[in-house]
């Protein structure tokens, strides 16, 4: 009778050293070996049993079948313990995988989520931008704005340009002109005008006034008025 090793839990595996991937493969590979070497033992007495055989001994060929009777039965067990710690190996990894994967899943759908939340503000502050001039200019242009806007939503992301880039290609086809001092004070300016992105026309516009090429002159809203948090964070 072949007694089954016992695996080893979390605990028993930190004290020996080994992970449990490191004991599951060492057991596979010595109840892989056992049952080479168990079935080169069948093997052997095998022909042994077929000489005694051949030789007239009964008795003796029936000792021998006795006894591969056995050692067939110790292989088998060890095939089959082998296969149980494999199941479980694959069983385990296949779970790793699966919860990796839902893992990534909801990573994805949280990041869209929040792209997306960013993308909407965006979307506001452009709506009010735009709107402001509208209704000072006291032209009904809301229908156009908003179909602009879908149309920048339904192939782009609001996320991927400066605000002010927006601002001005909705108020050129809009036929709205505009003096970019009407938003000096806005939240998303003053933030431009401080990162100085290289696709910013309020940004370069700032700088280009305000003649601070060598960062001398303060942006708007460095007095406490119109000051509103990073766009980052919107």
């Amino acid at each position: 009778m072949i007694l089954e090793p016992a695996p080893l839990h979390s605990a028993d595996a930190a004290s020996s050293g080994l992970s449990q991937a490191e004991i599951d493969a060492r057991d596979i590979a010595m109840l892989g070996e056992l049952a080479d070497i168990t079935m080169g033992v069948a093997r052997a007495l095998g022909q042994l049993a077929l000489d005694k055989a051949a030789e007239g001994d009964a008795e003796a060929a029936a000792r021998l079948g006795s006894v591969i009777t056995k050692v067939g039965r110790a292989v088998r067990q060890s095939v089959a313990y082998r296969r149980k710690i494999e199941d479980k190996v694959r069983e385990q990894d296949d779970k790793r995988a699966a919860d990796q994967a839902a893992a990534k899943a909801e990573a994805g759908q949280r990041a869209a989520f929040a792209q997306r939340s960013r993308s909407v503000a965006r979307r506001h502050m452009i709506e009010n931008a735009v709107g402001r001039l509208i209704e000072e200019r006291d032209e009904d242009l809301y229908d156009e704005l908003n179909e602009r806007v879908l149309e920048y939503e339904a192939f782009t992301d609001f996320t991927n340009r400066p605000v002010s880039e927006f601002v001005l290609d909705i108020c050129n086809a809009l036929g709205l002109e505009f003096d970019w001092d009407r938003f000096e004070y806005d939240p998303w300016a003053v933030e431009e005008a401080k990162a100085d992105p290289p696709a910013s026309p309020f940004a370069e516009w700032w700088h280009s006034v305000n003649g601070d090429d060598e960062g001398e002159a303060d942006p708007p809203g460095a007095g406490g008025y119109g000051q509103g948090p990073p766009l980052a964070a919107e």
